[in-house]
């Protein structure tokens, strides 16, 4: 068994999606992507389960320690908890899912491509200031645009 990322179960054949674990925050994404491959997974894909909040934190603060949180979305938090605390291997191909994974020591593997190869830091950055902030599109101290760094 693996968790897999909504790219799994967009291009993976249904069969290799039965024996997998999902977050059950995918099940909008996927239907908001493809309405068809969401009633053909919902009716035999895998099982879908829902974080702990305690999975949850951690998964929020593996990705605050390397930078990713900003870039991270519910459902990639959702995933990544659920990998966190089942213990499985992660299957995506999102480089910052796969970087907190690195981070951690969790096992991870790319549904298509090969993936990171070196923990990466990141930082948002004022354009303006320089100023480093945790989340944001736009610097509290001066209002510049924040952009997205390897630190």
């Amino acid at each position: 068994m693996e968790v897999l990322d909504t790219a799994a179960l967009l291009t993976w054949p249904l069969e290799m999606l039965m024996h997998g674990v999902c977050s059950v925050s995918q099940l909008d994404e996927v239907e908001r992507l493809s309405p068809s491959r969401h009633l053909m997974i919902e009716s035999q894909g895998p099982d879908f389960q829902s974080p702990t909040p305690a999975s949850l934190e951690l998964a929020t603060l593996a990705s605050q320690e390397t930078g990713d949180f900003s870039g991270l979305s519910n459902v990639d938090l959702d995933v990544l908890a659920l990998a966190f605390s089942t213990g499985l291997t992660l299957v995506t191909d999102d480089y910052r899912m796969q970087n907190v994974c690195q981070h951690r020591g969790h096992p991870w593997r790319g549904v298509i491509q090969d993936g990171v190869r070196e923990v990466r830091t990141h930082a948002l950055v004022c354009k303006g200031c320089g100023a480093v902030h945790k989340q944001g599109e736009n610097c509290p101290d001066c209002g510049s645009i924040l952009e997205f760094k390897r630190v």
